[in-house]
């Protein structure tokens, strides 16, 4: 079960990326505003996935489940990242073009 919460993870991030870029490439969306657009789901996304993996833990193992916690704060992390990639990458773009006109 975990495999698939990860799969659904990377799928949701990647499938956000791409509404990112075509609505950039259109010029609906700023890159700037995906970026903390996505900033601001990362933690929903992080306690979302550390939720999931938590409910669905063998409990029978005898273990605690924090592996749960830690790998649902790391997931918020990576998606925090990617937005602050996102974010980056549109101010430098504006400044780029600031600089040129």
């Amino acid at each position: 079960m975990e495999s698939i919460i990860l799969s659904s993870f990377i799928l949701i991030i990647i499938l956000l990326n791409v509404v990112f870029y075509v609505m950039f490439k259109k010029g609906k969306l700023n890159l700037v505003l995906s970026g903390i657009f996505m900033m601001i789901l990362a933690p929903m996304i992080g306690f979302s996935c550390g939720a999931l993996l938590l409910h669905f833990y063998d409990w029978s193992t005898g273990g605690t489940g924090e592996g749960a916690g830690y790998s649902g704060a790391f997931l918020g992390l990576i998606s925090l990242a990617n937005g602050a990639i996102i974010l980056v990458i549109g101010i430098i773009r504006y400044l780029i073009t600031l600089i040129k006109k």
